[in-house]
């Protein structure tokens, strides 16, 4: 095979490689269903999840629910990442009772917490959709 169809060959399986990658990185925040918020215990939308349905006082007594690492832990204080494909504005505070430092997240956001990084215990939702 000359060099020219080496080359070619080559930018060829790299370009199918690259979709191919893309693809695995959004299978990650798929998991969360259209409209819910969704915590993670690990960073990067990572491990298993929890579906937050709707405002949530105390966060005490849930646990992550799907499949994958932290499975089974209790959400509180335990949680790394969110996705947000939900229509409002939603708080995940420090403390319980909606109070101490937060993190904010929009509709489509997809983010590692930063001032509740597994020091989290309620979840506010500005409103219904």
């Amino acid at each position: 095979m000359n060099r020219t169809l080496k080359l070619a060959a080559a930018a060829l399986g790299a370009a199918l490689l690259v979709p191919a990658l893309a693809t695995t990185a959004q299978a990650d925040t798929s998991d969360c269903p259209e409209g819910a918020f969704c915590l993670f215990y690990n960073s990067n939308q990572q491990g298993s999840h929890m579906v937050v349905p709707t405002s949530i006082p105390d966060l005490a007594g849930y646990t992550f629910t799907s499949p994958g690492n932290g499975r089974g832990q209790h959400v509180k204080n335990n949680a790394a990442s969110v996705v947000s494909n939900t229509c409002v504005t939603v708080w995940v505070h420090y403390n319980s009772n909606y109070s101490g430092p937060s993190d904010m997240f929009n509709f489509r956001n997809a983010e590692n917490l930063v001032n509740t990084y597994n020091e989290n215990a309620s979840v506010k939702f500005a409103h219904d959709c």
